[in-house]
């Protein structure tokens, strides 16, 4: 029925068009990696982060949530914030590896893939279980933005993190329902922000892209340590 809704009614077709254009920028940004032009791909990667945000919103805003969306939304996530990503570092850095390099670069797919399975099957809806891939994804292309100089090895080990940080069980807030009542996690996540925005901005301002997705993802294990402190 969920299909049926979406396929037919206008109400279901307007966010899912956010769904599709955040695939093609997803798709667009592959060519452009094949291309060389990774700053141009690592564009398209953010430009498809907004969209991802605002097709949510909208099916919310018209109450039009299905199925459907949520199973769209996935697939072009995982070409937008998974393929994409692995294509851009696999041809710019780790290609020295060879086969070594797309076994590490395709590690970004699979936890991808992990990630957003769970995220379908298990209903949990105050808080994430792991990194969402978009942030996996954004801090990526964050990194080719601001035209950060990382060996081929740095970045295998930032695939590696994010991997495991994807199919982690660390929880991460879903500011779609976050609480203004959760004032410590609130004052911990502003202080964790300046704290990163001083130490990038050190080094150079136009690192401050790197900011939003590296403080998010930092945030997560700073939070489970300091729970397991108090307990």
């Amino acid at each position: 029925m969920d299909t049926l809704k979406a396929n037919g009614n206008p109400a279901y077709i307007f966010p899912a068009s956010f769904t599709y254009a955040n695939a093609l920028c997803g798709f667009f940004s592959i060519f452009f990696s094949i291309n060389g032009d990774f700053y141009k791909a690592a564009i398209l990667i953010v430009i498809a982060l907004f969209l991802d945000i605002f097709d949510g919103r909208i099916a919310r805003f018209f109450k039009s949530t299905s199925e459907f969306g949520k199973e769209l939304d996935s697939f072009a996530d995982l070409i937008s914030f998974g393929v994409a990503p692995a294509v851009m570092i696999y041809l710019s850095e780790l290609y020295v590896f060879q086969t070594t390099g797309i076994l590490i670069s395709f590690l970004l797919v699979l936890g991808g893939m992990s990630r957003l399975a769970r995220f379908n099957t298990i209903n949990i809806s105050n808080f994430f279980l792991g990194i969402p891939i978009d942030a996996s994804g954004m801090l990526i292309a964050s990194l080719f933005i601001a035209k950060v100089n990382l060996s081929p090895y740095m970045l295998s080990f930032v695939v590696i993190i994010l991997t495991i940080l994807m199919v982690s069980n660390i929880k991460y807030p879903s500011f779609k329902k976050y609480k203004n009542e959760k004032r410590k996690e609130t004052i911990l996540l502003f202080i964790l922000f300046v704290l990163v925005c001083i130490a990038v901005t050190i080094f150079n301002i136009n690192n401050l892209i790197i900011v939003p997705p590296a403080f998010y993802i930092l945030f997560g294990p700073i939070l489970e340590m300091t729970k397991e402190k108090k307990e």
